[in-house]
Protein backbone atom coordinates (compact mmCIF):
# COMPACT_ATOMS: atom_id res chain seq x y z
CA UNK A 1 0.00 0.00 0.00
CA UNK A 2 2.55 2.18 0.70
CA UNK A 3 4.54 1.79 -2.77
CA UNK A 4 0.93 2.89 -4.10
CA UNK A 5 0.83 5.86 -2.25
CA UNK A 6 4.48 6.94 -3.10
CA UNK A 7 3.26 6.42 -6.85
CA UNK A 8 0.14 8.65 -6.53
CA UNK A 9 2.36 11.23 -4.39
CA UNK A 10 4.93 11.40 -7.40
CA UNK A 11 2.56 11.27 -10.01
CA UNK A 12 0.49 14.18 -8.44
CA UNK A 13 4.10 16.20 -7.89
CA UNK A 14 4.25 15.85 -11.82
CA UNK A 15 3.51 19.38 -14.05
CA UNK A 16 0.28 18.41 -15.89
CA UNK A 17 1.73 18.35 -18.94
CA UNK A 18 4.55 16.13 -18.30
CA UNK A 19 1.27 13.63 -17.95
CA UNK A 20 -0.01 13.82 -21.03
CA UNK A 21 3.10 14.27 -23.51
CA UNK A 22 2.55 11.52 -25.47
CA UNK A 23 -1.18 11.82 -25.78
CA UNK A 24 -2.58 12.36 -28.98
CA UNK A 25 -3.85 15.69 -28.15
CA UNK A 26 0.04 16.46 -27.19
CA UNK A 27 0.47 15.66 -30.30
CA UNK A 28 -2.09 17.85 -32.05
CA UNK A 29 -0.99 20.66 -30.26
CA UNK A 30 2.90 19.73 -31.19
CA UNK A 31 1.59 19.90 -34.56
CA UNK A 32 -0.06 23.45 -34.43
CA UNK A 33 2.85 25.50 -32.81
CA UNK A 34 5.25 23.46 -35.43
CA UNK A 35 3.18 24.90 -38.69
CA UNK A 36 2.43 28.28 -36.92
CA UNK A 37 6.73 29.33 -35.91
CA UNK A 38 8.38 26.89 -37.48
CA UNK A 39 10.85 27.68 -40.56
CA UNK A 40 10.92 25.23 -43.07
CA UNK A 41 10.02 24.07 -46.54
CA UNK A 42 8.09 21.06 -47.84
CA UNK A 43 8.31 19.35 -51.36
CA UNK A 44 5.18 17.07 -51.95
CA UNK A 45 2.51 15.61 -53.64
CA UNK A 46 -1.26 15.90 -53.49
CA UNK A 47 -2.63 12.20 -54.83
CA UNK A 48 -6.11 12.04 -55.73
CA UNK A 49 -8.24 8.94 -57.73
CA UNK A 50 -7.66 10.36 -60.71
CA UNK A 51 -4.25 12.36 -60.69
CA UNK A 52 -0.75 13.62 -58.88
CA UNK A 53 0.25 17.46 -58.26
CA UNK A 54 3.62 17.90 -56.84
CA UNK A 55 3.73 20.89 -55.08
CA UNK A 56 5.77 23.18 -52.99
CA UNK A 57 5.10 25.12 -49.58
CA UNK A 58 7.17 27.33 -47.56
CA UNK A 59 6.94 28.86 -44.17
CA UNK A 60 8.53 31.08 -42.25
CA UNK A 61 8.09 34.29 -38.91
CA UNK A 62 9.63 37.47 -40.52
CA UNK A 63 9.23 40.52 -38.13
CA UNK A 64 6.51 38.71 -36.45
CA UNK A 65 4.42 38.83 -39.39
CA UNK A 66 3.67 35.15 -40.22
CA UNK A 67 4.15 33.94 -44.34
CA UNK A 68 3.53 31.12 -45.75
CA UNK A 69 3.83 30.22 -49.57
CA UNK A 70 2.14 27.64 -51.94
CA UNK A 71 3.51 26.73 -55.07
CA UNK A 72 1.61 24.18 -57.51
CA UNK A 73 4.65 22.79 -59.44
CA UNK A 74 3.16 21.34 -62.60
CA UNK A 75 0.65 23.46 -65.37
CA UNK A 76 -0.76 26.75 -65.74
CA UNK A 77 1.00 29.03 -62.74
CA UNK A 78 -1.18 28.84 -59.58
CA UNK A 79 0.36 30.33 -56.59
CA UNK A 80 -1.31 31.30 -53.29
CA UNK A 81 0.61 33.72 -50.34
CA UNK A 82 -0.10 34.12 -47.10
CA UNK A 83 1.10 37.33 -45.02
CA UNK A 84 -0.51 36.87 -41.34
CA UNK A 85 -4.79 36.60 -42.23
CA UNK A 86 -4.01 37.78 -45.93
CA UNK A 87 -4.28 35.35 -48.50
CA UNK A 88 -3.24 36.57 -52.09
CA UNK A 89 -3.97 34.45 -54.80
CA UNK A 90 -1.68 34.35 -58.05
CA UNK A 91 -2.95 32.56 -60.93
CA UNK A 92 -2.31 32.54 -64.76
CA UNK A 93 -4.30 34.67 -66.39
CA UNK A 94 -6.21 36.39 -63.56
CA UNK A 95 -5.16 39.33 -61.83
CA UNK A 96 -4.19 38.90 -58.01
CA UNK A 97 -6.75 39.26 -55.25
CA UNK A 98 -6.78 38.93 -51.93
CA UNK A 99 -8.89 37.31 -49.39
CA UNK A 100 -8.89 37.36 -45.43
CA UNK A 101 -7.94 34.22 -44.14
CA UNK A 102 -6.04 32.64 -41.25
CA UNK A 103 -4.95 30.18 -43.32
CA UNK A 104 -4.58 28.37 -47.35
CA UNK A 105 -7.73 26.47 -47.87
CA UNK A 106 -7.27 23.15 -49.91
CA UNK A 107 -3.95 22.38 -48.39
CA UNK A 108 -3.73 21.24 -44.76
CA UNK A 109 -6.85 21.74 -43.32
CA UNK A 110 -6.87 24.91 -41.10
CA UNK A 111 -7.81 23.28 -38.05
CA UNK A 112 -4.54 22.14 -37.91
CA UNK A 113 -3.05 25.19 -37.53
CA UNK A 114 -5.71 27.34 -35.70
CA UNK A 115 -7.54 25.27 -32.67
CA UNK A 116 -7.21 21.30 -32.68
CA UNK A 117 -9.53 21.54 -29.75
CA UNK A 118 -12.86 22.65 -31.60
CA UNK A 119 -13.46 19.44 -33.29
CA UNK A 120 -11.79 16.60 -31.09
CA UNK A 121 -15.41 15.60 -29.31
CA UNK A 122 -16.51 14.90 -32.86
CA UNK A 123 -13.55 12.47 -33.74
CA UNK A 124 -11.60 9.71 -31.91
CA UNK A 125 -8.02 9.78 -31.38
CA UNK A 126 -5.41 7.00 -31.14
CA UNK A 127 -1.65 6.77 -31.91
CA UNK A 128 -1.06 4.02 -33.92
CA UNK A 129 2.41 3.71 -33.62
CA UNK A 130 5.49 4.78 -35.52
CA UNK A 131 6.69 4.90 -39.26
CA UNK A 132 8.95 6.90 -41.69
CA UNK A 133 7.87 9.35 -44.66
CA UNK A 134 10.56 11.22 -46.78
CA UNK A 135 13.46 9.34 -44.48
CA UNK A 136 11.88 10.44 -41.31
CA UNK A 137 10.67 9.03 -38.31
CA UNK A 138 6.77 9.97 -37.87
CA UNK A 139 4.56 9.10 -35.05
CA UNK A 140 1.10 8.02 -36.72
CA UNK A 141 -2.24 9.46 -35.34
CA UNK A 142 -5.63 8.42 -36.30
CA UNK A 143 -8.63 10.99 -36.16
CA UNK A 144 -11.85 9.00 -36.98
CA UNK A 145 -14.91 10.48 -37.08
CA UNK A 146 -17.48 8.87 -34.28
CA UNK A 147 -20.52 8.45 -37.18
CA UNK A 148 -20.54 8.26 -40.90
CA UNK A 149 -21.56 11.75 -41.93
CA UNK A 150 -17.78 13.02 -42.18
CA UNK A 151 -14.60 11.36 -43.12
CA UNK A 152 -11.69 10.25 -41.16
CA UNK A 153 -7.80 10.90 -41.49
CA UNK A 154 -4.72 9.94 -40.39
CA UNK A 155 -1.48 12.02 -40.11
CA UNK A 156 2.21 10.88 -39.84
CA UNK A 157 3.11 13.52 -37.62
CA UNK A 158 7.78 14.03 -37.79
CA UNK A 159 8.46 13.35 -34.11
CA UNK A 160 11.33 15.97 -34.07
CA UNK A 161 9.49 19.03 -34.97
CA UNK A 162 5.44 17.61 -35.10
CA UNK A 163 5.14 18.80 -38.74
CA UNK A 164 2.69 16.98 -40.75
CA UNK A 165 4.66 14.85 -42.96
CA UNK A 166 1.31 12.78 -44.68
CA UNK A 167 -2.32 13.39 -44.36
CA UNK A 168 -5.03 10.91 -45.31
CA UNK A 169 -8.32 11.39 -45.65
CA UNK A 170 -10.79 8.36 -45.68
CA UNK A 171 -14.56 7.64 -46.41
CA UNK A 172 -16.39 5.26 -44.07
CA UNK A 173 -15.54 2.15 -45.38
CA UNK A 174 -11.50 3.23 -45.61
CA UNK A 175 -11.23 3.72 -49.09
CA UNK A 176 -8.68 6.61 -49.09
CA UNK A 177 -9.86 9.88 -50.81
CA UNK A 178 -7.21 11.92 -51.08
CA UNK A 179 -3.39 12.34 -49.62
CA UNK A 180 -0.53 14.82 -48.92
CA UNK A 181 2.91 13.07 -48.65
CA UNK A 182 5.92 14.97 -48.15
CA UNK A 183 8.74 13.97 -50.50
CA UNK A 184 11.37 16.17 -48.80
CA UNK A 185 11.53 18.64 -45.41
CA UNK A 186 14.12 21.26 -45.01
CA UNK A 187 14.29 23.13 -41.36
CA UNK A 188 15.92 26.10 -41.01
CA UNK A 189 16.83 28.61 -38.28
CA UNK A 190 15.92 31.91 -40.19
CA UNK A 191 13.58 32.11 -42.97
CA UNK A 192 14.47 31.59 -46.39
CA UNK A 193 14.97 34.34 -48.40
CA UNK A 194 11.98 33.65 -50.52
CA UNK A 195 9.60 33.76 -47.50
CA UNK A 196 11.53 37.48 -46.49
CA UNK A 197 10.78 39.10 -49.78
CA UNK A 198 7.13 37.84 -49.49
CA UNK A 199 6.82 39.74 -46.29
CA UNK A 200 8.26 43.30 -48.24
CA UNK A 201 5.39 42.53 -50.71
CA UNK A 202 2.87 45.51 -51.16
CA UNK A 203 0.07 42.36 -52.03
CA UNK A 204 -3.37 43.80 -53.48
CA UNK A 205 -6.04 44.79 -50.87
CA UNK A 206 -8.58 42.25 -49.23
CA UNK A 207 -11.73 42.05 -50.98
CA UNK A 208 -14.73 43.49 -48.86
CA UNK A 209 -16.81 40.74 -48.01
CA UNK A 210 -20.26 40.50 -48.40
CA UNK A 211 -22.52 42.39 -45.64
CA UNK A 212 -23.70 39.79 -43.33
CA UNK A 213 -27.39 39.47 -43.01
CA UNK A 214 -28.93 40.96 -40.01
CA UNK A 215 -30.31 37.66 -39.02
CA UNK A 216 -30.82 34.04 -40.10
CA UNK A 217 -33.34 33.48 -42.45
CA UNK A 218 -32.84 29.76 -42.08
CA UNK A 219 -33.08 27.21 -39.65
CA UNK A 220 -31.74 23.43 -40.05
CA UNK A 221 -34.09 20.11 -39.27
CA UNK A 222 -30.89 17.84 -38.92
CA UNK A 223 -27.35 18.85 -39.05
CA UNK A 224 -24.04 16.54 -38.57
CA UNK A 225 -23.13 16.48 -34.61
CA UNK A 226 -20.66 20.17 -33.93
CA UNK A 227 -21.46 21.38 -37.06
CA UNK A 228 -22.49 24.61 -36.55
CA UNK A 229 -23.37 27.95 -38.78
CA UNK A 230 -20.04 30.31 -38.90
CA UNK A 231 -20.87 32.71 -41.28
CA UNK A 232 -23.91 34.20 -43.29
CA UNK A 233 -24.05 36.59 -46.16
CA UNK A 234 -25.81 37.95 -49.40
CA UNK A 235 -23.78 37.61 -52.69
CA UNK A 236 -23.69 36.39 -56.01
CA UNK A 237 -22.31 33.23 -57.59
CA UNK A 238 -20.84 33.20 -60.76
CA UNK A 239 -23.02 33.27 -63.85
CA UNK A 240 -25.90 33.68 -61.67
CA UNK A 241 -27.91 37.25 -61.12
CA UNK A 242 -30.08 36.82 -58.64
CA UNK A 243 -28.28 37.11 -55.17
CA UNK A 244 -28.41 33.93 -53.30
CA UNK A 245 -27.87 33.63 -49.44
CA UNK A 246 -24.35 31.86 -48.25
CA UNK A 247 -24.08 30.45 -45.11
CA UNK A 248 -20.53 28.30 -44.18
CA UNK A 249 -21.01 25.75 -41.42
CA UNK A 250 -17.73 23.70 -39.38
CA UNK A 251 -17.12 20.96 -37.02
CA UNK A 252 -13.98 22.67 -36.37
CA UNK A 253 -12.14 20.31 -38.97
CA UNK A 254 -14.83 20.25 -41.85
CA UNK A 255 -16.47 22.63 -43.39
CA UNK A 256 -19.31 22.77 -45.59
CA UNK A 257 -21.05 25.73 -47.53
CA UNK A 258 -24.94 26.19 -47.93
CA UNK A 259 -26.82 28.34 -50.90
CA UNK A 260 -29.93 29.11 -50.93
CA UNK A 261 -31.44 31.22 -53.77
CA UNK A 262 -34.40 30.91 -56.51
CA UNK A 263 -35.33 27.75 -58.65
CA UNK A 264 -32.68 28.50 -61.72
CA UNK A 265 -33.74 27.47 -65.33
CA UNK A 266 -32.24 24.28 -65.47
CA UNK A 267 -32.33 21.18 -63.13
CA UNK A 268 -29.69 20.77 -61.04
CA UNK A 269 -28.41 16.97 -60.11
CA UNK A 270 -29.05 15.45 -56.47
CA UNK A 271 -25.99 14.62 -55.83
CA UNK A 272 -22.60 14.48 -56.94
CA UNK A 273 -19.48 12.94 -55.65
CA UNK A 274 -15.58 13.58 -57.06
CA UNK A 275 -12.73 11.46 -56.36
CA UNK A 276 -11.04 13.88 -53.51
CA UNK A 277 -14.20 13.34 -51.68
CA UNK A 278 -15.82 16.27 -52.77
CA UNK A 279 -19.38 16.02 -52.71
CA UNK A 280 -22.57 17.97 -53.69
CA UNK A 281 -26.02 17.84 -53.15
CA UNK A 282 -29.14 20.10 -54.20
CA UNK A 283 -32.58 20.18 -52.91
CA UNK A 284 -35.96 21.83 -54.17
CA UNK A 285 -38.14 23.31 -51.67
CA UNK A 286 -41.42 25.19 -53.64
CA UNK A 287 -39.60 27.69 -55.63
CA UNK A 288 -36.06 27.71 -53.62
CA UNK A 289 -33.18 25.62 -54.28
CA UNK A 290 -30.64 24.41 -51.52
CA UNK A 291 -27.17 23.73 -53.01
CA UNK A 292 -24.98 21.74 -50.07
CA UNK A 293 -21.46 21.73 -50.66
CA UNK A 294 -17.87 20.08 -48.86
CA UNK A 295 -15.90 17.17 -48.21
CA UNK A 296 -18.63 15.06 -46.30
CA UNK A 297 -20.23 12.19 -48.01
CA UNK A 298 -22.87 13.37 -50.44
CA UNK A 299 -26.08 11.15 -48.23
CA UNK A 300 -24.82 13.80 -45.30
CA UNK A 301 -25.18 16.62 -47.71
CA UNK A 302 -28.74 15.30 -49.33
CA UNK A 303 -29.68 15.21 -45.87
CA UNK A 304 -28.60 19.11 -44.63
CA UNK A 305 -29.83 20.11 -48.53
CA UNK A 306 -33.51 18.39 -47.61
CA UNK A 307 -33.58 19.93 -44.11
CA UNK A 308 -33.73 23.42 -44.45
CA UNK A 309 -36.23 25.66 -43.74
CA UNK A 310 -37.28 29.19 -43.15
CA UNK A 311 -37.66 30.56 -39.96
CA UNK A 312 -41.28 31.66 -39.42
CA UNK A 313 -41.61 35.60 -37.67
CA UNK A 314 -43.46 35.19 -34.14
Amino acid sequence: MRKIWLFLAWVLAMPAHAVDDNSPISWLRKMQTALNESQFQYSLIHLQMDHIRPLRYLHGVVDGKEVAYLEHLNGPRKNVVRVNNQVTYLEHEVKPYSVQSERISGFIPPAFGTGVERFTPFYQLALVGKDRVAGRSAQVLRIVSTDRFRYSYQVWLDVDTGLPLRIDTANAEGHLLEQYMVVELMLFEKPVPVIAELAKQKWPPILVPAQPSDKQQWRFGWLPKGFEVTHVDQHRLLGINEPVQYLSLSDGLTDMSVYIGLVGPSELPSDISVGNGLSLASARHGDVEVVAVGKLPKETLANVAGSIYPVTEK
